[in-house]
């Protein structure tokens, strides 16, 4: 039955609306309409599937947030409306509205300083995010307003029932926790009272009640609430804040503690008691490094710790030394793990190190991190005795060279840093259990994925006996090894791994005992590529480690795509029965697809070519697709053009596929320019929605089809260390494939285009071929050697493994 009810949900799809009505005499697209094409953003619908909010934004300009009942039919719409967020039962949406565009961008003009750009900043925040964590709705919603030229400013706090306000003085910032019935302030110094100090101060709406946990210290941050509300951190110093220093803080736990329990006649007493864990100048803390203002404490899911990122110490700068006077000096060292454009790019800032603080032993700190190259991935919502980490710090030099970055990976213990080595100088790419129990990881060696149980240290490979390929068989880069095809999913507690071939969803006992194609080898039949799209909220609101994790029973959601006539579309497949995945595949591109968490109710953006990518939902059993948006009506008013699939082969036979592009009203008797545009692999974007929009450096095709051109896109599959040759093999080849099987394309009038790497062959086509009139190379590599050495504008990265 839930099959059937999935498949009939998706199914409901497979109606479409039909192309808009063209004006009488259609005109080209040109520069001016860029600002006011519409796209559709942020679409959500509210747990119980009643509401249903998405914006419509131009391309430059003020966008609206719509929000409509799905029940009654109804829509309200707000200017300049954005980010919109649902408590759990949707009787409230928090949202915030945007100062007007023209008045930021003459603000901006005429020079204005960052205060006078914002002189009324409302930002509405619910109960520590309650339509994201999935609890109750959020009794009291709070309003921040800067205040021009200072730190702090008012906060609104206001209950849902009753819409009463009360206003807050002096706050430099808060939290909120979770069931949204506490405040947690930082209490700023009022200027003119010598008197007033900086506090923290938490409030308990439901009991009425005011406490000032701390004051009179030179600053304070907040780390926030756990999960139940009754316990809370914060930072505090005595240092000063000076100018690029890093001042060290000391790390307070605030608990809730009975005092009396309740009997008949007296309701608990209970008071809030204030420790501190680990004081500034504490022993624990590794020398050079301290608890800092970026740190930001968190506690553990069940809150028996706190995670905490140490910073590195840097002194304040000489303010008695001007810049000018100051020696001004780069050294480069071979072996240094940094560049000095990525020190001047201000990455070495942000290092840090992982600890966590156990709560049943304050005062000792754990340093997880033995460096700042070591990553650490908490297991459990950082309540596993251990977490896993990832040392790239011994191969940091032979990773600048190397196509796959090395590790060593180990357990570390977070109850007193101990580590137990799992493997060393590990490549490819590790992804632990959400539980804890296994680490699963891709071998670029063989292509094949391992899993490893962190209990019995038992290793098995999962994928080697499944005659099928785990890795991208596509992919041409010249590396070394292989690249995995997708990325897993585990299932339940750590009961199951999904991974895919090229085609099929397949189903691992991490034991590696049983392993099963789910989808009965119906996508390698077909040619289908299925994937698992994960549609459930992630389950650990704090410290969640973006892995996906699917229940054990149910429908899977697949996406599923058809390599032959680039159809997209979604099935369903029962993830402990398996079979022949149900669903549908359309000439149409797809994405956005959200679900309701407590109601059958689907909402998606569906487009192709020529039609934008409008809102569509589904609703019950699925039998009718409801279309909510008809967004860019001026598309009417302008030529446009059509796509299709072309085939030919490269000069050494490989068999090719490619988009071309013709414009509205072709007449094939005629004789058309040709802009040939290319980048690696396009046609399974045959059904993508391309807005005219303007770009740095790669053509517009919706403008140039509009304007009469024809536009032509191959495939190119590249021979290792041949990149050139690769490009001519295919995109000349295409190009004369093109006229031979198009008459209308005039092979004297063609051009061709690209960007970055696309850029680098425009630059060697044009010296193996005169067949183009015209070359544009967007930000090209004309010269390899010289660009091997080359360094990465923002980051300071060198640029010497891409090359090698």
């Amino acid at each position: 039955m839930k099959r059937t009810t999935l498949v009939n949900t998706l199914g409901a799809m497979l109606l479409f609306a039909g192309a808009p009505a063209l004006s009488a005499q259609p005109k080209p697209l040109d520069h001016s309409v860029y600002d006011g094409w519409q796209s559709v953003a942020h679409v959500q619908l509210s747990p119980d599937g009643r509401l249903l909010s998405y914006e419509v934004n131009p391309q430059e300009g003020d966008g609206t947030l719509h929000v409509r009942d799905l029940q009654r039919g109804t829509e309200a719409c707000v200017e300049r409306g954005t980010a919109l967020s649902w408590d759990q039962d949707g009787s409230w949406g928090i949202f915030t509205i945007k100062a007007p565009f023209a008045q930021t961008r003459q603000a901006k003009i005429d020079k204005k300083k960052k205060e006078d750009l914002h002189t009324l900043d409302w930002e509405m925040v619910g109960a520590a995010g309650a339509s994201a964590s999935g609890y109750d709705a959020a009794p009291y919603l709070f309003a921040a307003q800067e205040v021009k030229g200072r730190k702090s400013g008012s906060l609104l706090v206001i209950e849902t029932a009753s819409g009463a306000v009360d206003t807050l003085r002096n706050v430099s910032s808060f939290k909120v926790s979770r069931d949204g019935t506490r405040l947690l302030t930082v209490s700023a110094k009022e200027e003119k009272d010598s008197l007033s100090r900086d506090a923290v101060i938490l409030y308990d709406f439901p009991k009425g009640s005011i406490d000032t946990l701390s004051s009179g210290r030179k600053a304070y941050v907040l780390g926030g609430f756990d999960d139940s509300g009754a316990k809370l951190a914060f930072l505090a110093t005595d240092q000063e804040e000076k100018e690029d220093g890093t001042p060290a803080y000391g790390i307070f736990l605030t608990q809730e503690q009975l005092l009396q329990k309740a009997t008949r006649r007296t309701p608990a007493r209970t008071a809030w008691r204030t420790c501190e864990l680990l004081s500034a100048d504490s022993g624990e803390l590794p020398a050079g490094w301290v608890v800092g203002d970026a740190s930001a404490p968190k506690f553990s899911n069940a809150s028996s710790r706190l995670i905490l990122d140490l910073q590195e110490h840097f002194p304040a700068r000489d303010t008695t030394v001007y810049e000018f006077e100051a020696a001004q000096l780069d050294i480069w060292v071979w072996d240094a793990h940094s560049l000095p454009p990525m020190d001047k790019a201000g990455r070495n800032r942000n290092r840090s190190l992982r600890a966590v603080v156990n709560l049943d032993r304050p005062g000792s700190l754990v340093v997880l991190s033995r460096n700042p190259s070591d990553r650490i991935t908490l297991f459990d919502g950082g309540e596993a005795p251990y977490a896993l980490s990832s040392d790239t710090d011994r191969y940091v030099i032979d990773n600048m060279w190397a196509s796959d970055s090395r590790a060593d990976l180990s357990l570390v213990s977070l109850r007193d840093g101990s580590r137990r080595l799992l493997r060393e100088a590990a490549a490819g790419y590790a992804i632990p259990s959400p539980y804890g129990k296994y680490l699963a990881w891709f071998k670029p060696e063989d292509g094949n994925w391992y899993c490893l149980d962190l209990a019995t240290d038992a290793l098995v490979n999962l994928t080697g006996a499944t005659g099928v390929a785990f890795w991208d068989e596509e992919d041409d880069h010249p590396t070394s090894g292989y690249v995995p095809a997708d990325t897993p999913s585990w299932v339940g507690k750590d009961e199951a791994l999904l991974l895919s071939d090229r085609y099929d969803v397949w189903k691992f006992r991490p034991d590696g005992q049983k392993a099963e194609c789910l989808s009965r080898g119906a996508g390698r039949r077909d040619k289908l590529q299925y994937r698992v799209v994960n549609l459930d909220r992630k389950s650990n609101p704090y410290l969640y480690q973006n892995i996906n994790n699917l229940p054990s029973r149910g429908l899977l959601t697949l996406s599923a795509f058809d390599e032959r006539t680039k159809r997209n579309g979604y099935a369903g497949l029962d993830v402990v029965r398996g079979g022949q995945p149900q669903g549908f595949l359309l000439e149409k591109s797809f994405s956005s697809l959200v679900r309701a968490e407590n109601a059958p109710v689907m909402a998606y953006l569906k487009g192709d070519f020529r039609h934008p990518m409008d809102l569509y939902i589904t609703r019950g059993e699925g039998r009718v697709e409801e279309k909510l948006t008809a967004i860019n009506p001026q598309q009417a008013d302008y030529r446009w053009g059509e796509v299709q699939l072309v085939r030919w082969d490269a000069y050494d036979g490989t068999p090719l596929d490619g988009l071309l592009f013709t414009p509205d009203g072709l007449d094939r008797t005629q004789k058309y320019p040709m802009m040939v545009y290319f980048y690696e692999k396009n046609s399974e974007t045959l059904y993508d929605y391309r807005a005219p929009a303007p770009s740095r450096s790669i053509i517009n095709i919706p403008f140039y089809v509009s304007r009469g051109y024809v536009v032509f896109v191959p495939d190119i599959v590249y021979q290792d260390g041949h990149p050139g040759e690769s490009a001519y093999n295919c995109i000349c080849a295409g190009a004369e494939a093109m006229c031979r099987q198009f008459p209308f394309i005039d092979k004297e009038r063609m051009a061709i285009q690209g960007q970055s790497w696309g850029g680098y062959q425009v630059a060697y086509l044009i010296t193996q071929t005169n067949r183009f009139k015209a070359a544009g190379a967007g930000a090209p590599v004309s010269n390899m050697t010289s660009a091997y050495g080359g360094i990465r504008w923002e980051s300071g990265i060198a640029r010497t493994g891409q090359y090698e």
